[in-house]
């Protein structure tokens, strides 16, 4: 499958797999996937994504490789640079600036929902932003390397686990490496491949994807099997348990009911979207 391409934020250009070509209801707890695909830019002219609100879900942004600033509306700052990555918790509110003082050069990233459960759509926002350093890296088999942001990869554990069940992990392999990669249990249905370098086959039945594609799997099973084709491989593997919730998703709010809905514009335009300073942790 080629992810849809369009403009996001103040007008950049990605590819939205999860969320685009897949929706929601195959590809529970994730909403969206988007790609920023490796681009040059002049100092200045990212526009990124300026002030925007965020409920009921947590949104992840991971920089592959580029520079980019974030801040929020509760004094919250940081910078984004090669391998960083924010998991942010919106939950019950929170409004922020993405993308800013980019200083030209290649940018590369990707940006991730994730739904929250209904029982913890109101709890307090939060941030972990993890240091490319800090993400734990393992080589599973040889010429595969793996970070891993959330989830664990041959024993190897990511340093923060989001109230769902989910995996987030970047994989890397040279020509023809392979490797069996164990998902937790049976309950981790749903299991998405993004490809952003290179080529590789999949699965049992060795179904084919370049960069650029991904690949919705529709029984992962006990986990993924892969082999990079001639130039390596370089994908995104996400992998969760479903919430099987009711999704009532428009524009930035993701909850439950369309009462609910109405409920997140009316505390936006009134001033009272946040609830709850968010809690700040640099890993």
């Amino acid at each position: 499958m080629t992810p849809r391409t369009q403009r996001e934020g103040a007008g950049f250009v990605i590819r939205r797999s999860i969320g685009g070509s897949f929706k929601e209801a195959e590809t529970d707890p994730f909403l969206m996937l988007d790609e920023l695909p490796p681009t040059d830019y002049k100092p200045g002219e990212f526009p990124g994504a300026p002030w925007h609100p965020h409920r009921g879900m947590d949104t992840v942004m991971y920089v592959k490789r580029g520079r980019c600033g974030h801040e929020d509306s509760m004094g919250n700052k940081g910078v984004l640079t090669d391998g960083d990555c924010q998991w942010m918790t919106a939950a019950s509110g929170i409004e922020h600036n993405e993308g800013t003082g980019h200083p030209g050069g290649v940018l590369h990233g990707f940006q991730c929902w994730i739904n929250l459960p209904a029982a913890h759509k109101m709890d307090p926002p939060a941030y972990n932003d993890m240091t490319a350093a800090s993400i734990p890296t393992v080589q599973p088999a040889p010429g595969v390397t793996a970070k891993v942001i959330v989830g664990q990869v041959a024993g190897t554990k990511a340093l923060v686990q989001p109230l769902v069940r989910v995996q987030y992990l970047d994989f890397m392999a040279e020509a023809g490496a392979t490797y069996d990669h164990a998902l937790p249990d049976e309950s981790f249905a749903t299991c998405v491949a993004h490809v952003y370098q290179g080529s590789g086959t999949f699965g049992a039945e060795a179904k084919e994807a370049k960069a650029g594609q991904a690949l919705l799997f529709a029984q992962a099973g006990g986990g993924v099997h892969f082999t990079a084709g001639a130039e390596g491989l370089g994908f995104l593997l996400l992998a969760g348990v479903p919430l099987k919730e009711t999704v009532v998703w428009h524009g930035p709010f993701v909850m439950n009911s369309q009462q609910q809905i109405r409920q997140c514009f009316a505390d936006y335009q009134s001033g009272n979207l946040i609830k709850h300073k968010a809690v700040f942790r640099q890993l």
